[in-house]
């Protein structure tokens, strides 16, 4: 299970929560403005069960939405472009050897 603070995925202004659960499944929680979060949203299904890190980092690739990082047991670093309505696009391989870094943040 892993929680990550992901800035605002949904285009609504307010900061948002995505949260996988033991069985794969990525869920978004979108933030309200008054320091709640609305009831959670299914993005992806069987997602990341090779991830050890995962970061919302914004926007890393210019085009106005916040996007994910996620890094596998293998190393490999991966990027999904957000939508701008809460959800993203299909990874995408952006790097090899990171491995030896503890974490990502």
């Amino acid at each position: 299970t892993r929680i990550v603070g992901a800035a605002d995925l949904d285009g609504d202004g307010y900061g948002d929560v995505l949260a996988r659960d033991k069985a794969g499944t990525l869920y978004r929680y979108s933030g309200t403005g008054t320091g709640l979060l609305k009831d959670r949203v299914k993005v992806f299904s069987n997602w990341g069960g090779s991830y050890n890190a995962v970061v919302g980092v914004g926007d890393i690739n210019s085009d106005g939405k916040s996007d994910l990082v996620e890094r596998d047991t293998a190393g490999n670093l991966y990027r999904n472009n957000g939508d701008g309505k809460g959800s993203f696009g299909a990874r995408v391989k952006i790097a090899t050897g990171w491995q030896g870094y503890k974490g990502i943040f």
